[in-house]
């Protein structure tokens, strides 16, 4: 129970992997290794002006929309704190998921 009320179980894998693939599971990384991948892959995608990295720029937003709003539930309900780093995170990711929308859904330039 204290692990839990101190967020040791939440900072690794989502506190979800141990729980479904164990904690000796490669995945059962650090949610900042997490981030920094993600962050890393929306860098490189958005490099590029391919239709598909554009799409997948959406999908993988939408998909860091819900891990923050599953992370920020559990630093609001379950941990009873308040994060001010935790909390910019979410909004940079709302952030991207609007650019990536924007991108996605303006017509492209015809080429000459």
């Amino acid at each position: 129970r204290m692990a839990r009320l101190t967020g040791k179980g939440w900072g690794r894998g989502f506190g979800l992997v141990e729980q479904v693939l164990g904690a000796d599971s490669v995945l059962n990384q650090s949610n900042s290794v997490f981030g920094c991948i993600f962050y890393t892959l929306q860098l490189l995608l958005g490099c590029l002006r391919e239709r598909w990295a554009s799409t997948l720029l959406v999908l993988s937003s939408l998909l860091s929309l819900i891990g923050s709003v599953y992370l920020a539930w559990i630093l609001f309900f379950v941990l009873y704190d308040l994060c001010i780093v935790c909390i910019t995170t979410y909004a940079i990711n709302v952030g991207l998921m609007l650019l990536s929308f924007q991108e996605v859904s303006e017509p492209k330039a015809k080429k000459q």
